[in-house]
């Protein structure tokens, strides 16, 4: 296999003889299949190379990928599927017939891969979602990217006749819808978010692999480029991303499958993408904010935990051993399971026998900030430890006008364990009309399906902006104690439907043992506060001692040291599965309002949080839980931490 170099080819489009390009070029070279064939028996990557012969053994038995009409919401008929999710199963089957045909000669597997992409262009009647406009969206950028790789690999051995009909059904369905929706400008040319680099990605991809033998690629991969720097210009240089973990995961698997593609073949725009800082740092964005090894305290519509193999990939680049081992913890697929290429891509990317990897480390843990911020998207997490946390506060703030954001500046989860007890709802699965004008109509996008504030009855405005302050005391040296105390500061001045000169809420880490929190509302006229905590636990408690939210043997105390407060627990009936609610709200409108709240993560068999307090002078406010005393001083500019005694 591969014995042929690929040096003359016929390309109808482009009307004549050319020289075509080498291949395969795009994820690794002719003279490195040796070198692929070798690492695939080290003992590392074996359990991977067994997955993937599994894999690739079953999916011979697998039913043809059949696409659905129905719209979003609808119900599918027995074994449709809508668009995009058949066009990651082809991206999976494909990729890893490819692999499991590189790693055994066994033209079966390259057979089946050519069968895959036949049948997509045949039979599939449509390459756009039909919750999406055509002619080109997320769907046809994901099968693109399928068709470039696939072509690319398997060059040398498909035959003349194969390579033309998978060339030109690529054009037809793939480049010539690119440029159709460059020509009616369409929202992902040059969007922020992960729209632009699955969209501009999959076509650059698809544009190299037939770059010598049509006429679309040059003026697809320039634009594909062009729009994608609007996709890395978004990304901060701490590495944040707003769109959340999930969609973090899936734009910069097609952005950075597409830099390294254009770096291989020389082409701008590749290199370039791993020169930036955001680049260097993204990986710490989920290893942040997925904690442990099953929980995540990601925001968002999809606020699932990250995993992909360009955590490799980027490690391998950095020589980063923290990107190494993530990407191990995240383990492999169960054989059955369909979706987006996984083991392929680890036996491409995940280096071995350096002396800078987690294994050649006794021992070896990732060491970064237990309290952690991402300033430029407003996000924070604070714990006692990392990267296994007893216990943790995620902290929501940044732009109500982020890709896939909720109505939730100042929410905080927390969880205990590997048990969320203050929970994110995340998002249900996207009905027709998500995306509408009565998105936050449901309620786990509003103000009222969070665990943050709601005054005067009313939550957040889409689009407006908050901030995230903090931590104060900034993070010590490694090699110097952490401060008794450190706080985050959520800003979300003016961001409600009422208007609010204040909404301000302090996180303050006591001793690395519970949280005080601390809600600063201000308002031009008198109107009611109202704090709302959801669990999927248990509730207990009342308001002299204050609430548990129990679950899985860990537990949630919930203390407010601010009295007058009247408490409900609540079951909204907007949410798709049974949640709970502990909403504690003010009995009279005011201008100004300061409550405190002492949250108190525990096993379910330890003691409780110790009573709380809450003392209160003109310009002074202590609040006592136990033997620590937390205070604060009105300042010009609302209440400030002075510190503990």
């Amino acid at each position: 296999m591969h014995s042929l170099a690929a040096v003359l080819a016929v390309c109808c489009a482009c009307g004549g003889l050319v020289i075509a390009a080498e291949h395969p070029r795009l994820l690794f070279s002719r003279d490195e299949i040796a070198a692929i064939k070798a690492r695939a028996q080290h003992p590392k990557l074996r359990p991977v190379v067994e997955r993937l012969m599994e894999r690739a053994e079953a999916l011979q038995k697998a039913p043809p990928l059949l696409v659905s009409l129905t719209k979003r919401g609808e119900k599918d008929a027995p074994g449709e599927m809508k668009g995009l999710s058949a066009a990651r199963n082809l991206q999976g089957r494909t990729l890893t017939y490819c692999m499991a045909f590189t790693l055994t000669g066994d033209k079966k597997y390259r057979d089946a891969a050519v069968k895959e992409l036949d049948h997509a262009l045949t039979n599939w009647k449509v390459w756009v979602d039909t919750a999406h406009a055509p002619p080109y969206d997320l769907m046809t950028g994901e099968v693109c990217m399928t068709f470039g790789l696939v072509y690319d690999w398997l060059y040398s051995d498909l035959t003349p006749d194969e390579r033309q009909r998978l060339r030109e059904g690529a054009e037809r369905r793939g480049l010539k819808p690119y440029l159709e929706g460059l020509a009616k400008k369409m929202f992902w040319t040059n969007c922020h978010h992960n729209w632009n680099a699955v969209c501009n990605g999959g076509a650059a991809v698809l544009a190299l692999a037939l770059e010598a033998e049509c006429d679309m690629s040059a003026k697809t991969i320039q634009s594909a480029v062009a729009g994608m720097k609007e996709y890395w210009d978004s990304l901060p240089d701490d590495g944040g991303w707003n769109e959340g973990t999930g969609y973090w995961t899936y734009g910069h698997r097609y952005g950075i499958l597409a830099a390294e593609a254009l770096r291989r073949c020389g082409n701008p725009g590749g290199a370039e993408v791993f020169q930036r800082e955001g680049v260097k740092k993204t990986c710490y964005f989920p290893i942040v904010f997925n904690p442990g090894t099953k929980l995540s305290a990601s925001f968002g519509d999809a606020s699932g935990r990250a995993g992909d193999p360009f955590f490799y990939l980027l490690g391998r680049e950095y020589k980063n051993a923290d990107f190494i081992w993530f990407g191990d913890r995240a383990g492999l697929r169960a054989v059955k399971s369909e979706g987006w290429p996984g083991e392929p891509l680890i036996l491409l990317w995940r280096p071995v026998d350096e002396p800078w990897l987690p294994e050649a480390r006794q021992g070896f843990i990732p060491v970064f900030d237990p309290v952690y911020t991402f300033p430029a998207i407003g996000w924070g997490l604070m714990a006692p430890s990392q990267p296994d946390p007893p216990y943790f506060l995620g902290f929501k703030n940044g732009s109500l006008a982020a890709n896939h954001t909720h109505l939730d500046l100042n929410h905080v989860s927390v969880a205990c364990g590997d048990t969320m007890l203050l929970v994110e709802l995340g998002a249900r699965s996207y009905p027709a009309d998500y995306f509408g004008a009565k998105r936050y109509t449901y309620y786990e996008l509003g103000t009222p399906g969070h665990n943050t504030v709601l005054i005067g009855g009313k939550g957040q405005t889409p689009r407006k902006a908050g901030k995230l302050l903090g931590p104060f005391p900034p993070n010590p040296q490694s090699s110097a104690p952490r401060p008794p105390l450190q706080e985050f500061v959520g800003v979300a001045d003016g961001a409600y439907e009422v208007p609010a000169t204040r909404a301000r809420r302090h996180a303050v880490f006591v001793r690395g043992r519970y949280w005080v929190l601390l809600d600063d509302i201000a308002t031009p006229r008198p109107e009611t506060v109202e704090l709302r905590f959801h669990t999927y636990g248990k509730i207990s408690g009342d308001a002299k001692s204050g609430w548990t939210f129990e679950q899985d043997n860990a537990a949630l105390d919930i203390v407010p040291g601010t009295e007058g407060l009247e408490a409900e627990e609540q079951s909204p009936d907007g949410w798709i599965k049974p949640v709970k609610v502990l909403s504690l709200k003010s009995k009279d409108a005011a201008d100004k309002h300061v409550l405190a709240t002492v949250l108190y993560p525990r096993a379910s068999k330890e003691p409780h949080a110790p009573p709380v307090q809450c003392q209160r002078q003109p310009e002074k406010l202590t609040v006592k839980a136990g033997a620590d005393e937390v205070q604060f001083e009105l300042s010009a500019d609302g209440w400030k931490l002075s510190g503990v005694k």
